[in-house]
């Protein structure tokens, strides 16, 4: 009996601290995630001076001008900037732990067309302020700082959205909620956080998803003090319509589940369309299929944004 006792009471210990480090593996992985330092940022940029936005302009020829945005809450964003011809102007949000130079080669593809462009980096990106990311709940106020920019710049302007990614979803949920918005295309979005859960945790934090990321998700949302379900496109895409949708999604996408994109699709009211390639990873189109990805694009919004010039 006492030899019986002495082991469940190991057994017990045991459990007890493996759930004490699960915990803490899980909360300390949170952070990691939802914090984005002002000095890794820069870091990147002497790590890796060709990756720099100043650098990226002149590989991709695009003569835009760096700006400061201020969003309602205080935050200010650095932006590129290059008004167009045409009556219309895109707003390109990049994705999850990037800046704007990834947005760069479709802006230039953009201005070639005509269209004005600006390139935020949303906070807690780029040399933007801030340390926390927050998925959308906050990010709002930088799309709309960048309207309102465009819109003091050339009034009547036509304004659409363009994202990657985490900037996809972004670009949804805001324009449900700006009617100023005329189209929104989104590359890779998640249809929400918690649907994508699962696999951000493997591809960002290499733990397996049980039982890392159900308890990941619950640390970030009090880490941040939001509920995640707030950030989800899924809940509110049925709202854009009458306004139209271009979404994209790769089926070997490694980041967020391709099955998500098909909800989307489902909850969206009309016009959506649905550019689906079996083939692609994570935002993969531009670099696979760029003359497919520039006539797609550029169609979408010539006949959504009607510019009064097109090229």
């Amino acid at each position: 009996m006492h030899i019986f006792l002495s082991l469940l009471s190991l057994l017990l210990l045991v459990a007890f601290t493996a759930g004490v480090i699960i915990l803490a593996i899980s909360w300390r992985q949170a952070r990691k995630l939802t914090f984005n330092s002002w000095q890794r940022r820069q870091q990147h940029y002497i790590n890796n001076p060709q990756l720099h936005p100043v650098q990226q302009l002149e590989l991709h020829r695009l003569d835009a001008q760096f700006i400061e945005l201020k969003t309602t809450d205080g935050e200010i964003l650095s932006a590129l900037y290059r008004p167009g011809s045409n009556g219309a102007t895109i707003i390109l949000c990049h994705g999850y732990k990037m800046d704007c130079s990834e947005m760069i080669p479709v802006a230039a593809m953009l201005e070639r067309y005509g269209y004005g462009v600006l390139l935020p980096d949303l906070r807690s990106h780029g040399s933007s302020s801030g340390e926390l990311i927050s998925f959308g709940y906050h990010e709002w106020q930088d799309i709309e700082a960048a309207v309102e920019f465009i819109l003091d710049q050339q009034p009547g302007q036509k304004i659409g959205l363009f994202g990657n990614s985490m900037g996809g979803a972004l670009a949804l949920c805001y324009t449900a909620r700006d009617p100023r918005i005329g189209a929104v295309i989104a590359q890779s979005p998640f249809a929400s956080i918690a649907h994508t859960i699962n696999l951000s945790v493997k591809r960002f934090t290499g733990l397996p998803p049980y039982p890392f990321a159900p308890l990941i998700n619950f640390f970030a949302q009090r880490q941040l003090q939001f509920n995640s379900a707030a950030v989800a496109p899924l809940h509110c895409i049925g709202a854009i319509s009458p306004r139209a949708i271009l979404l994209m999604m790769g089926g070997q996408d490694q980041v967020v589940p391709c099955e998500g994109i098909f909800a989307l699709k489902n909850a969206a009211g009309e016009p959506v369309e649905l550019w689906f390639d079996e083939q692609l990873d994570h935002v993969e189109f531009y670099q696979q299929h760029p003359q497919e990805f520039e006539q797609r694009v550029t169609t979408f919004f010539d006949h959504y944004l009607h510019p009064s010039s097109p090229l």
